[in-house]
This record gives structure tokens, C-alpha cells and sequence, in this order.
């Protein structure tokens, strides 16, 4: 007989908690997807709950209509431009960042949904 005890795994979950892990995980697609079509409008950020993403979307608006009206909004739209490439880089690391903390509110009972 072998005196090591059978381990149990401390991350099994029951079937309800991933039912709702999977139903309310952030897909790491999905937000490249928003990046790459929507970045200048911070769509990605929205979708992952991050902040700052109103921060964006105040330099596009501002920045637009300079650029039709003034033409000195293009400093805005490349920092944007520059600002979203950035992003594409921080998104897998978002999406698991999230995900970690929703596992954790669900195994915790902290979720209500």
C-alpha cells in the first residue's frame, strides 16, 4: 500500500460553475477582432472592461472634426493609430486577466449572475 494520499484537485469546479465560466468568459478572438476593426473607437477596451476607454473615444472625436475643419487632428489620429497597436499586444494578456478574476468570483460565489 502506498501511503500517499490521493490528491484532489483544488480547481474542480462544479458543472453549474462552468456553464456559467463559459458563458461569461472574454474571447481573446473576439477582442483582436474589435482592435483590429474598431481600435481607434476603443471597442476592444469596452468589450474587456478596461479603462480608459472613454479617454480614446474623447481624442477620436476631437481629433476628427479638427482634422475637416483645421487640418491639425492628425497628430490625434496617429496616436490613436499608435495607441491601438499597443493595445494588440496587451489584449491576450487582458482577456486572462479577466477571465482568472471571473473564475475566481464564480468559485468564490461572488457572482450573481
Amino acid at each position: 500500500m502506498s501511503d500517499i494520499p490521493p490528491q484532489t484537485n483544488p480547481a474542480s469546479f462544479s458543472q453549474a460553475e462552468m456553464i456559467r465560466f463559459e458563458a461569461q468568459k472574454k474571447s481573446a478572438g473576439l477582442a483582436f477582432a474589435l482592435c483590429w476593426l474598431l481600435g481607434n473607437f476603443g471597442a476592444h477596451r469596452f468589450y474587456l472592461k478596461k479603462p480608459h476607454a472613454v479617454t480614446k473615444l474623447v481624442i477620436m472625436l476631437v481629433s476628427i472634426p479638427c482634422v475637416f475643419l483645421f487640418c491639425i487632428g492628425y497628430i490625434g489620429i496617429l496616436a490613436m493609430t499608435i495607441w491601438s497597436i499597443v493595445d494588440l499586444f496587451s489584449i491576450s494578456g487582458w482577456v486572462k486577466e479577466y477571465n482568472t478574476a471571473l473564475l475566481t468570483k464564480i468559485q468564490s460565489g461572488r457572482i450573481n449572475d
